[in-house]
């Protein structure tokens, strides 16, 4: 039992937590989630397009046809390499000091020495045997004595120029070069310069022996004996030498420099340049490019969704809103990737997201687009190789500040004439940008006169194309903007039209609303545009049937002859007409809520009372008299509410003072709090008697305390003007008059009173 209820239980887990996958996968959310997906992978593949550079086909010892650049900072390995090599190469070794060497050298000259004077030997006693020439030795005796050798390799010449010598010859050989061995010895003989340690002790002893021995046995002698005392520290040399190759800068060639010019013979460091760069067609790419755009954009779009989270955190799950502003942005960055392929990227309308983001949404998602737009801006400008570094700020500064300055401008203030006006502020701004760089930089190679002329280009730019795509943003989202509220509120606009012939009551009714709402959105920093255009539409369901509300009937009353039941569903049901027909005429889906809202879920309490009346005892249900709602959920559609109610009911006062006015409107608006109307509303109490104060300003101002009119006297037309006639019969006539005056206006009082009486 326990088992199946266990498997009962995580099936209906699943099931639940299915359903909730399924359900946050319809979400406006996810949808939004999804265009950002988009978004982000447009804006990244404007970035390849941009920064990704061209490959050419190239190789070593062939001919230019194009002018490269440095897409990047790339450093020339081949001419480095070739710096340190002759670095490296004008690096001394490094010696060490052999202990040692000095007795080692001079034991083995010693005993070479030794073995020469045994040849000597040897020669004497052949010549003293036979008296012979030198070169009558025999061969035997040549072999004998090379035989006598153990260290030293001599050839036969050598063994027959030492059998010659004869023994004080030998000796003063002996004394003369061991002296300066000694002496060599003392000082320095460093490895590798042996040789020429020899040659200077061979120089030294030349003079004072005979020239067959310097020239024929003492060099063997020497080389066989003498090595140096001073040897190379390999380690500290390799050490030195790497030092002096790390300390040759490299060749760096910067963004944006010709690496190879049209004509030229390619060179090997060119040839391997181009190969680091990525900009040869062969196996090698270069993926920091790709890297480099991913890092850029994805950090961007974070700025980009954090600046919504803090400003307007509801846009990130309204579909329609969050489409607007993507697609702001991805057409300010193609608009960016088409002004890289002109001679200037300063042609940039860099103002234009924060024109559209202003004039379609608000100032807030100006500001998001300004900084996010900012960071793009300046990834693309860095990643395009022909851009420099003075270019990289000022597009960045022109971006922030032209788009601060655009914002302050058309904030509050959305007509179109501002929009162009924007434009040309923005160009000097630009200009103002310009100069400040170039003075505070001196850059040479930054030219002030092309790039200001371009940069007014942009700034131009920037309001033509938010003036010829706003109204196409508005027409395709119907966006509720301030130009577009401005026009819907035009009397010509077709509703408006019908509204003010079939249903003049109401349209009079309208516009005393629009004038309250108007007020209080402004009073407490609601969207006074949205409230004016919202009560202007808020009762245009009643055209569908105008003689069943009381400001349009004029005598017969059709609800004296209908079910109450029937008059309570005529009277609710035009909220919902009233939103068809503004579907029908794709007004703005806020006045459509507003429309919806403006009732709330109040009940018609006149026919409710009615049909309890006739219910003979039943049960009625209060619901049944209700307007369908849903409560308002915006500051603008509470604001419409209470101004249609306090509207409506202080019309029907019949002594309108203003203290009364006051008391009037505080009576009503806590019983729509008390009615729990405003609950879904973000107004704050605060706000509540900002717009209390707003409709008793406007309403005093509409039922103004009156001067009362004298009475005049009529006088005989065929009175002659001169002499007056006599005071008695003048006073009698003026009695008359009044009396004759003062009927007409009571009469009219007990008409005012009965219809006040009959509208109640």
């Amino acid at each position: 039992m326990t088992d199946s209820s266990s498997r009962k239980l995580s099936s209906d887990e699943k099931h639940s937590s299915g359903a909730r996958i399924i359900q946050w996968l319809k979400s406006s959310f996810f949808r939004c989630c999804l265009m950002d997906a988009a978004a982000v992978a447009l804006i990244l593949c404007l970035f390849f397009a941009v920064c990704v550079p061209k490959k050419y086909d190239l190789s070593v010892g062939s001919i230019s046809h194009d002018t490269i650049n440095a897409t990047k900072d790339v450093i020339d390995e081949v001419t480095t390499q070739e710096k340190k090599n002759a670095a490296a190469a004008l690096v001394e070794p490094t010696y060490r000091f052999l202990q040692g060497v000095k007795e080692e050298v001079m034991s083995s000259l010693s005993k070479a020495f030794s073995e020469l004077r045994t040849i000597q030997q040897y020669g004497i006693t052949l010549r003293s045997e036979e008296s012979i020439r030198p070169e009558a030795f025999s061969e035997d005796e040549i072999a004998y004595a090379i035989n006598l050798l153990d260290e030293l390799t001599f050839t036969r010449n050598q063994i027959i120029t030492l059998l010659r010598v004869n023994t004080e010859e030998f000796n003063d050989m002996v004394s003369t070069v061991t002296t300066a061995v000694q002496n060599a010895l003392n000082t320095t003989i460093r490895e590798g310069q042996v040789n020429q340690s020899i040659q200077t002790i061979l120089q030294i002893v030349g003079y004072k022996l005979d020239i067959s021995l310097t020239q024929n046995i003492l060099p063997t002698v020497l080389r066989t004996c003498i090595r140096a005392n001073m040897i190379i520290d390999q380690e500290a040399t390799d050490e030195a030498r790497t030092k002096a190759m790390e300390s040759v800068e490299p060749t760096v060639y910067l963004q944006g420099q010709n690496i190879i010019r049209d004509g030229d013979r390619i060179t090997r460091g060119q040839y391997e340049m181009l190969r680091q760069l990525g900009l040869l067609n062969d196996d090698h790419y270069d993926y920091s490019s790709y890297w480099g755009s991913l890092i850029a954009v994805l950090l961007s779009m974070t700025v980009f969704f954090i600046t919504l989270l803090l400003l307007r955190r509801e846009i990130l799950s309204d579909v329609r809103q969050m489409a607007v502003v993507l697609l702001i942005l991805c057409l300010c960055i193609g608009f960016a990737a088409l002004a890289h392929l002109l001679p200037s990227i300063y042609i940039i309308p860099v103002a234009l997201g924060a024109a559209l983001g202003t004039v379609l949404i608000g100032y807030r998602i100006g500001m998001t687009l300004t900084l996010t737009l900012s960071l793009l801006f300046a990834a693309m400008t860095t990643g395009n190789n022909q851009s420099s570094f003075y270019e990289v700020v000022l597009i960045t500064t022109m971006t922030i500040s032209e788009g601060m300055v655009t914002i302050w401008f058309l904030k509050g203030h959305p007509q179109r004439a501002r929009v162009l006006i924007s434009g040309l502020i923005a160009s000097v701004i630009s200009v103002i940008m310009i100069f400040g760089i170039k003075l505070l930089t001196s850059a040479e190679t930054l030219d002030t006169t092309g790039s200001i002329g371009w940069a007014v280009g942009g700034g131009f730019l920037s309001g033509i194309l938010a003036i010829a795509l706003q109204p196409v943003f508005e027409i395709l989202f119907r966006l509720a903007t301030p130009t577009r509220l401005l026009e819907l509120t035009n009397p010509n606009q077709p509703l408006m039209k019908r509204l003010m012939i079939e249903a003049p009551g109401t349209y009079h009714h309208s516009i005393i609303v629009a004038n309250l709402a108007e007020a209080a959105a402004s009073a407490i920093g609601a969207n006074p545009f949205l409230a004016r255009a919202g009560a202007y539409y808020h009762d245009i369901g009643k055209l569908k049937r105008p003689i069943y509300f009381k400001e349009n009937q004029m005598g017969s009353n059709p609800h004296e002859h209908t079910d109450p039941y029937v008059s309570a569903a005529i009277l609710t049901s035009h909220t919902m007409d009233g939103m068809l027909m503004a579907q029908k005429e794709h007004i703005p889906p806020e006045i459509q809520q507003i429309i919806l809202q403006h009732h709330g879920v109040t009940p018609v309490m006149y026919f409710y009372h009615k049909a309890l009346q006739s219910s003979h005892g039943n049960q009625v249900d209060i619901n049944e008299f209700r307007y369908s709602g849903p409560k308002p959920n915006t500051k603008e559609a509470a604001i419409v509410m209470l101004a249609d109610t306090i509207e409506a009911a202080v019309r029907s006062m019949k002594t309108p003072t203003p203290k009364a006015i006051d008391q009037f409107i505080e009576r009503l608006i806590r019983g729509k709090l008390e009615d729990d109307q405003l609950s879904d509303s973000p107004l704050s109490l605060r706000d509540i008697d900002e717009i209390c104060k707003a409709f008793s300003d406007i309403l005093k101002g509409v039922y103004h305390e009156r001067i009362e009119y004298p009475n005049v006297p009529r006088y005989n037309m065929q009175q002659t003007v001169g002499n007056p006639s006599d005071p008695k019969e003048q006073e009698e006539q003026v009695r008359k008059d009044q009396k004759t005056a003062e009927e007409p206006s009571a009469a009219g009082e007990t008409n005012e009173q009965e219809g006040s009486e009959n509208e109640d």
